[in-house]
């Protein structure tokens, strides 16, 4: 199926009908933005076919489950949490100190 490609103003201006054509079974339509590619519409009959055809290929889920391992105790994850918490919150007063002693005073204009 060979795709149609329009500029994201068109896209909108005629998405009601895109979506029409393209759930009916019509060629999914790559919508761009400055000269490139950006998205691509297509029915959801074509989406779950794609899905399927992945996920029979054995293509990984990504997730992170499973790839750490805690090594000290959840006490332990707490206290250092906290500790890492405390030195962001100092780091960030820190800093805005250093903000507002850098920042001139405006002056403001005398009214006559």
């Amino acid at each position: 199926m060979a795709s149609h490609s329009l500029q994201l103003s068109e896209a909108r201006r005629r998405l009601s009908a895109l979506v029409e054509r393209v759930a009916q079974g019509g060629a999914p339509v790559t919508i761009g933005r400055y000269g490139r590619e950006r998205a691509v519409l297509l029915g959801a009959e074509h989406y779950a076919r794609l899905t399927r055809t992945a996920l029979r290929q054995g293509r990984p889920r990504r997730s992170i489950e499973g790839t750490m391992t805690l090594t000290c105790t959840p006490e332990e994850l707490i206290a250092e949490s906290r500790r890492l918490g405390d030195l962001w919150l100092a780091g960030f007063d820190q800093s805005s100190k250093r903000l507002t002693r850098q920042r001139p005073q405006r002056k403001r204009p005398r009214r006559t």
